[in-house]
């Protein structure tokens, strides 16, 4: 999955900032502990005439999650 990646500055400037009354940032960290944003052209309608705009500008690169933590054992 391609996203566009964020300084940890950056995502300290745009996590849980709204665009909208509906909408908020969601950044997610990658396997390496980098920050990405990921959006859409619905996404970046939405962004159009917010300070956000600039996000959609930044370097793309490949996301990979993090391995999740394993499940408890079931009995």
């Amino acid at each position: 999955m391609i996203g566009y990646t964020l300084t940890p500055e950056q995502y300290e400037q745009v996590q849980g900032q709204f665009i909208n009354p509906y909408q908020f940032i969601n950044c997610v960290q990658d396997i390496d502990g980098n920050w990405f944003f990921f959006g859409n052209e619905q996404d970046k309608q939405a962004f159009a005439n917010t300070e956000f705009m600039w996000l959609f500008d930044l370097p793309e690169a490949e996301y990979i999650p993090p391995i999740p933590p394993p499940f408890p054992p079931t009995e």
